[in-house]
């Protein structure tokens, strides 16, 4: 004889059967991170799990395969890879979900087995500032801390549904969760502008506001900090110099270095940029040609 409780907890665990079809698992950085299968041969990973040009993604059936990185939006903390013949389920998006509803946080062990935790919403809000210039619009805090085999995992209702993506932040306790609908937008927009390809300047930068004698008589208030240049890169064949400060690049204002990765990616390899910088007191306009990032460079 069934009870409400052996009703629930049946439902719980269909739930997690559900998700451990979408549920993958990524090897590129250190350690392996689960990760979401969002679309045919897509796969969505956190950011800071993926390392390199190529990951490798092992499949709910154990198996293993090679993807190429696409390209990632710092901004989101997410990553996109590509895996061709992936196969397999994708995740099915469900509605935002009520503060209070029981959900489940499904990831994957260090071995790739399932894991899998109750939890609560707890907050639905927003936004969420994640940079001088960027933001989530709203997120999902549940009522559990993060934890390495989850993150990167996904929150599902109790049909199986997609609610979010499990990051590794926390605010007061509770971890935070990108939903669904905005993760699969950044997703799809670090495919669509990233493609297969990287571009790469060779330099490190630091965000800084700019003094208004250095603004040149530009209303820019904000740019990037040259701060080092990679010997042989594109940077130091054009000139650039450690203290240039970029302002814009091919015209498009520049605040933060997840926005010079964005415009790095896809059509702007191999062809010439014009960088502006506030070089000193004056303003300047460089052009640089844009190499291609290999597997090599970090």
């Amino acid at each position: 004889m069934s009870n409400t409780f052996s009703q629930v907890s049946d439902q719980l665990a269909d739930a997690v059967g559900a998700a451990s079809q979408f549920v993958v698992q990524v090897h590129s950085g250190r350690r392996p991170a689960a990760a979401i299968v969002f679309d045919t041969d897509l796969v969505m990973a956190p950011a800071r799990a993926v390392g390199d040009d190529v990951a490798v993604v092992r499949k709910p059936d154990g198996q293993t395969v090679e993807g190429h990185v696409l390209g990632s939006a710092s901004s989101h903390g997410i990553a996109v890879i590509r895996v061709a013949g992936l196969g397999g389920s994708a995740a099915r998006p469900a509605a935002e979900p009520r503060v209070g509803a029981l959900a489940v946080a499904v990831g994957r062990t260090w071995s790739g087995g399932v894991m899998a935790l109750v939890t609560n919403v707890a907050v639905v809000g927003g936004p969420l500032r994640t940079g001088r210039a960027s933001s989530i619009e709203r997120v999902i805090r549940v009522g559990m801390a993060p934890h390495a085999a989850i993150t990167g995992g996904a929150l599902v209702d109790g049909s199986g549904g997609w609610l979010g993506l499990v990051t590794g932040a926390a605010i007061r306790g509770t971890a935070v969760v990108l939903p669904a609908s905005i993760a699969v937008a950044a997703a799809r927009q670090i495919v669509e502008r990233g493609g297969e390809r990287q571009g790469f300047l060779g330099i490190s930068t630091l965000p800084v506001a700019i003094p208004e004698r250095q603004r040149g008589g530009a209303s820019v208030r904000h740019g990037l900090l040259i701060t080092g240049i990679t010997s042989g890169s594109p940077a130091e064949a054009a000139g650039l110099l450690v203290g240039d400060v970029i302002t814009a690049f091919a015209d498009q204002q520049i605040s933060d270095a997840e926005t010079l990765l964005t415009l790095l990616r896809g059509d702007h390899v191999g062809k010439s940029v014009t960088l502006t910088l506030a070089r000193g007191t004056d303003r300047q306009e460089v052009a640089v040609m844009v190499g291609e990032r290999s597997s090599r460079r970090g």
